[in-house]
């Protein structure tokens, strides 16, 4: 996984002409300046050559040309707004996922607009952001407008992969003056139909070595970073609706894309996408050491 704090590679930033991709461009722009890195516009697109029956009238290097507007046009307010920044662009020949997860792989980070329209395909990119933030091999930022006010809000769970998104979040509250906020989702589901047992007592013993984990990790990353306000917050509810509600003033949501498994109802995984569906602010999601390969497109790396 791409270090959170990375310099020496670009912030790759996905647009296709629409304003949430603008957003996303100048969201990325300015984490980029404030990291110090460069920042990469793409966008990828699918020539196709007959759509329903009727022949495309495009000729093949009309999507290539409007594709370098569409960059162009997404990098001129960066380039405006941070003179200092070195701003690249890159037209991609491909499905938008895909490409982008493969340019993951060199990227400190990527940035997504929550959902737009490609001006070339007709793809959303709200099914683009999900499946780029699963598969990714850097942290993705899904940007639901520019607002920087507010706390951070990150999802612990006492994993590994929590702990990872938990200095992704502080990392970015110190760089943004913002306070965090760790909420842990005490959550523990019993199975419709299953017989009753000592599995439900241990599964509760788990969650509370959950918290203790969780509270742990939390205590360890604020006192290396004395200068961040870091509060943890226990709550018993779903881990998906107890982030979207507690993230309701935040400046940015951020979770793991794995967590814990098993019939505890901790996964973070999961929680990730549905966060991803129903958070109305801007959403991080934090890669393991790891990253999934795309069942679409196993040769992505």
């Amino acid at each position: 996984m791409t270090s959170s704090s990375d310099t020496t590679r670009p912030i790759v930033v996905g647009v296709d002409g629409s304003a949430l991709a603008d957003a996303a461009v100048l969201w990325a722009a300015a984490e980029a300046d404030r990291r110090g890195t460069s920042l990469h516009v793409v966008h990828a697109f699918v020539h196709l050559h007959a759509v329903g029956g009727y022949v495309a009238v495009l000729e093949a290097a009309d999507p290539l040309e409007i594709g370098g507007e569409v960059c162009e046009r997404a990098a001129r307010p960066a380039r405006e707004a941070f003179p200092g920044l070195t701003v690249t662009t890159e037209v991609r020949v491909g499905r938008a996922a895909p490409e982008l997860i493969k340019a993951s792989r060199e990227a400190a980070m990527v940035v997504l607009g929550a959902r737009g329209h490609g001006r070339v395909t007709g793809l959303l990119v709200g099914s683009v952001s999900q499946q780029v933030a699963m598969y990714a091999g850097c942290p993705v930022v899904v940007v639901r407008g520019t607002g920087e006010r507010g706390p951070v809000v990150v999802g612990v769970d006492g994993s590994p992969a929590a702990a990872r998104a938990l200095r992704f979040a502080v990392e970015h509250a110190a760089a943004t003056g913002a306070p965090v906020r760790a909420v842990r989702a005490e959550y523990v589901e019993m199975p419709m139909g299953a017989p009753p047992g000592g599995w439900y007592a241990d599964l509760v013993d788990r969650s509370s070595q959950a918290t203790e984990a969780a509270r742990r990790a939390v205590e360890e990353v604020a006192a290396q970073h004395p200068a961040v306000d870091i509060q943890l917050q226990v709550v018993r509810r779903h881990p998906e609706v107890a982030l979207v509600e507690e993230a309701a003033d935040a400046s940015l949501l951020v979770v793991a894309s794995r967590g814990l498994g098993g019939f505890t109802g901790l996964m973070l995984g999961s929680v990730s996408q549905g966060v991803l569906s129903r958070a109305k602010v801007t959403v991080a999601v934090v890669p393991g050491v790891e990253a999934p390969e795309h069942p679409d497109d196993p040769h992505v790396r």
